[in-house]
Formats: C-alpha cells, structure tokens, sequence
C-alpha cells in the first residue's frame, strides 16, 4: 500500500513540473530570428493596396533580433539597412508577426501585421505607413507587404548585452543604413514609388 501512495505521489509531482514546463518554452517556431545570439535578415515587398492592380511600391531590407518571451509572444528588435534609421519593435506569437516602427526619427511611423506561411523562409500582409501632422496624421501607404527570409544580418549582435545596450547598438547599425530620397530628390518614405536606387 505505501508503495502505491509513493508512485502516485511522484506521478503527482512528474506531472506538475510537465505542465509548468510546457508553458516555459523560450522559442515559437517557426521563428522570425532564431534564439541565440544570430540575427536574422528579411526582404520586404510593398505593394499598393489603394489600387485594382496593386503594383509594387519599394522593396527594403530589415533585420530581426529576438529578446526576451513575453507569455506566449517572443519580442525583439528590429532595423532596416538600406534605409537610414528606420527601426522598431516586434512581437511574434505563433506564426503571427506585429512590428511598429519610426523613420525620419519619429515622425513616420509604421506597423507591419504579417503572417510566415512558408516554413521560416517567407510571410505575407499588410503595411501601414503614417506622418504625424499634429491632428490625425497623415496615412501614406496601405500596402500588401510580401516577406522573405534572405539569410543572416552582417551584423550580429554581442552575446550576454543588457536591452538598453542592444538598443544602443541597433540605433547605431541603423544609423549605417543609406539616406533614401526620391527620384526629384525630396526625402523618400520607406515604402516609397518614387524612391531613388542607392548609389554605390
């Protein structure tokens, strides 16, 4: 008889440590950026969602950093390198991906809602670019975005940073990126149509 009060005591513990467990997982694959000190480099496409034939505006390249689990989401950084401080943050929870952002240091601003559909190699949705005007804003893009995992950032950040040093860092790659104008050379928006090729 002991012996059975015994087993079912240590089923009892086996199964609390499970289930406490099962909801301590680091990682929600597939992954935007894998955990681990990598950073991983995407390719976004926007195309015009104002028009029937929704041609293709601009196409930038941005790269992940993954922080901290947050619950069931995974968190992180992220910044463009062919556009000049173009940053933000994301979360991921499954295979959906939210990420805000500012360029023109803050007032542009951005939310990309995506979904990786691919494995981990491409996802698809919508992209929203703003300016604040000082009343509602000015909304100046909403496009069908296309993503598509092109391997590893040339940059990888530093193992064991705190995240106000990361984000110092980030800033700082971000300021590396090219200044974007537009072909009468204004100043481009991310998603730019008009938005002039980097010169070598």
């Amino acid at each position: 008889m002991k012996i059975k009060k015994s087993t079912n005591l240590l089923l009892l513990v086996l199964a609390q440590f499970l289930c406490l467990t099962a909801f301590a997982q680091p990682q929600h694959f597939p992954a935007v950026d894998a955990l681990g000190g990598t950073a991983t480099l995407w390719r976004i496409t926007d195309y015009d969602d104002t028009s029937n034939t929704q041609p293709l505006w601009a196409t930038q390249d941005i790269c992940f950093i993954q922080g901290a689990v947050q619950g069931s989401n995974t968190t992180g950084l992220w910044y463009s390198t062919t556009y000049n401080r173009w940053i933000g943050r994301y979360r991921q929870e499954g295979d959906q991906v939210t990420m805000i952002g500012d360029f023109w240091k803050g007032q542009g601003n951005d939310v990309i809602k995506w979904e990786i559909t691919v494995g981990d190699k491409e996802g698809f949705g919508h992209w929203e670019e703003w300016v604040e005007d000082g009343n509602y804003g000015n909304w100046v893009v909403k496009a069908n975005a296309k993503l598509v995992n092109i391997g590893r950032c040339a940059w990888q950040p530093p193992l064991g940073i705190t995240l106000p040093e990361l984000e110092r860092l980030v800033v700082q790659q971000a300021d590396f990126a090219p200044i974007r104008v537009r072909t009468d050379g204004t100043l481009a928006i991310p998603s730019d149509l008009k938005m002039a090729p980097i010169l070598k």
